[in-house]
């Protein structure tokens, strides 16, 4: 199968994945300066991403820039699937093929503030997926280690060799996140069909207030 697939699609630059952006180029490479093993490159580039750029759900949901790899940079924080489509830039830019999973998960850790809009069911979830080896590697740079420690969860740590999603169950051995739904996955993010999803599952009006009240921090720098 692996034979006649067309890498292409997970190396090219989209909207949402803006390759040719110069800071995001300029980042990524120095992420990975001294750097030569494509293993301790995705490492570099997932703990940079997983750690340094804060999750922060409380953010737009609706606005194309939302979603943009070079934006995600420039706030220095973003949601799962900001996130996972800056990671994903940064992979291309280093010629690593990568690609975007979604999933509707169940987080039993999410704090009161974000359940009584959403409820504890967030659909799209965004994890990636690296082509290294012959075998995709699926890795969610989601949650920053601080974020895994307040919740008293093990941090999903990638050690270059072996999947890094997140766990499902917490140090206590309560369940953390369940996932509900496979949604398939994609080259670029499929912007219209998860609004959408986000105006049927929350409500339009819930999500267009959401945007509207996000924090100051989440707002374009452009």
């Amino acid at each position: 199968m692996t034979r006649n697939m067309d890498f292409s699609l997970y190396l090219q630059e989209t909207p949402f994945l803006d390759l040719s952006n110069q800071l995001l180029r300029n980042h990524t490479q120095k992420l990975v300066t001294g750097i030569d093993d494509p293993r301790e490159q995705i490492k570099a580039v997932f703990f940079f991403v997983r750690d340094e750029i804060r999750y922060n759900p409380y953010t737009s949901l609706s606005r194309r820039e939302d979603y943009r790899a070079s934006e995600i940079l420039q706030r220095g924080e973003g949601f799962c699937i900001s996130k996972a489509c800056l990671f994903s830039a940064m992979m291309r830019i280093l010629k690593i093929p990568a690609k975007l999973y979604f999933a509707d998960i169940k987080n039993y850790k999410a704090p009161k503030k974000l359940t009584d809009i959403m409820g504890n069911l967030f659909i799209f979830h965004c994890y990636c997926g690296v082509w290294i080896d012959n075998q995709w590697l699926k890795l969610a740079p989601t949650f920053n280690r601080e974020m895994f420690t307040k919740i008293r969860v093990e941090a999903n740590d990638f050690d270059g060799f072996h999947d890094a999603l997140l766990p499902q169950t917490d140090l206590d051995g309560e369940t953390f996140v369940e996932y509900i739904k496979d949604r398939g996955e994609a080259y670029d993010i499929p912007y219209e069909k998860i609004v959408s999803a986000f105006n049927h599952a929350y409500g339009k009006d819930e999500v267009e207030k959401w945007s509207q009240h996000s924090s100051t921090g989440c707002r374009p720098t452009s």
